[in-house]
């Protein structure tokens, strides 16, 4: 799943293995491993990963659904802190959690 989903996510920004791989610090053939499922990332890169298409680890892993959520996060503006970032993830994660509360 991780494969599919992170090429589908690097053809929508129209990017070449070359250019991810370096906005991401990896090589193009950790990256093409990556994408042919041969390879996992660590958990650090696959953060990183995450925060450079603004979605969840879940989402890349598979287990959640890209949502609102995920777009809101994805256009946050860079002069944030990380700790400023992180409490809107909070945030975001909380609004997600009470919303499916209220859905049972």
């Amino acid at each position: 799943m991780f494969a599919n989903t992170l090429k589908e996510l690097r053809k929508k920004e129209n990017l070449t293995q070359g250019q991810l791989s370096m906005k991401l610090g990896i090589s193009r053939d950790t990256l093409a491993n990556y994408e042919i499922g041969r390879r996992e990332p660590d958990f650090e890169t696959l953060k990183k990963i995450a925060k450079y298409f603004g979605v969840s680890t879940d989402y890349l892993l598979g287990n959640d659904e890209m949502n609102e959520s995920d777009v809101v996060a994805a256009h946050m503006d860079d002069d944030l802190t990380d700790e400023q970032k992180e409490e809107i993830y909070r945030y975001i994660e909380a609004i997600k959690i009470r919303d499916k509360n209220n859905e049972k």
